[in-house]
């Protein structure tokens, strides 16, 4: 009988996970918003997560247990093959990659430079794709693996003075959705996530575009926008860090996922309508909306 006893005792261990090996996760982005937040999210759930920072380095982050930091620039290639080095060498896996960090550019097309917007897209696009491109060897030699892409809800459904940010997010989408596809002969899952609005400072980080245009109407659709999004609302982090979290512990994820129902109601709308003229119409009374906010 006490066999019997510790018998099952060892099945219930083995079945409740005891027994295995700590998932690793590293998180570009990490010193603020929705990378702070999932950073202490996945550390509560018992992963080991290692924090990419590109300069400051919150108190908060240094406090938490399970959490190792390592310095990371996504638009530099050195660090961030020194950062996947560093996370193997200690240990020796990756189970999840949140590609997080990221920045907002305003302004119309006419009013950015193009060095900005190459800027944009060398944080936005190029920088998950460098962090992709370390980590899929080992992921490949695991047999396993999640990539999840912080994308947008503007990554699907474009706004005006936001088109390059869009731009940049759209492009994060059709590569996770190619990636999705491929990926999977090796057991790596690919997810791309959609936040609206979020309760964080986003908005006081954007970079307004500097090229120079003097046009009235370019102007107040700036401004409206700056003030739309000057104040913090939305979403909180730690909701979109719970999400993350879920999604990625889930065996079979998918592609896409939106943080709350508005938006899935909000994309939802778009992808219905292939004529593109719901989301024509739509930024129309969009554009309505920041031109009298700025007067």
């Amino acid at each position: 009988m006490q066999f019997l006893k510790l018998f099952f005792a060892f099945l219930l261990i083995i079945t409740t996970g005891a027994f295995a090996e700590q998932k690793v996760v590293l998180i570009s982005g990490a010193t603020s918003g929705i990378g702070l937040a999932t950073t202490k999210a996945f550390q509560e759930k018992g992963w080991k997560v290692w924090a990419g920072y590109r300069q400051h380095i919150p108190g908060e982050l240094k406090q938490m247990e399970n959490v190792s930091l390592c310095h990371l620039d996504v638009t530099d290639d050195r660090l961030v093959q020194a950062a996947i080095g560093t996370v193997l060498k200690k240990d020796g896996r990756i189970d999840a990659l949140i590609n997080n960090a990221g920045y907002g550019l305003i302004g119309m097309e006419e009013c950015v430079t193009l060095s900005e917007a190459q800027h944009l897209f060398d944080v936005n696009f190029f920088g998950p794709l460098r962090l992709i491109q370390a980590v899929l060897p080992t992921m490949r030699k695991q047999q396993s693996g999640h990539i999840l892409n912080i994308s947008s809800g503007v990554g699907i459904y474009s706004l005006p003075g936001l088109g390059l940010y869009s731009a940049s997010k759209f492009a994060l989408e059709g590569l996770s959705e190619s990636l999705a596809a491929t990926l999977i002969h090796w057991n790596i899952k690919v997810s791309v996530i959609e936040p609206g609005f979020v309760k964080n400072d986003w908005g006081k980080h954007c970079i307004v575009g500097s090229r120079a245009c003097n046009e009235e109407f370019y102007k107040k659709l700036t401004q409206g926008i700056c003030r739309m999004l000057s104040t913090p609302q939305g979403q909180p982090c730690d909701e979109i860090a719970a999400l993350l979290v879920k999604i990625a512990e889930t065996p079979q994820p998918d592609v896409r996922y939106q943080t709350n129902v508005g938006m899935k109601d909000w994309i939802a709308e778009k992808l219905v309508d292939p004529t593109g003229m719901t989301e024509y119409r739509d930024n129309l009374q969009f554009i309505n909306r920041q031109i009298k906010d700025s007067e």
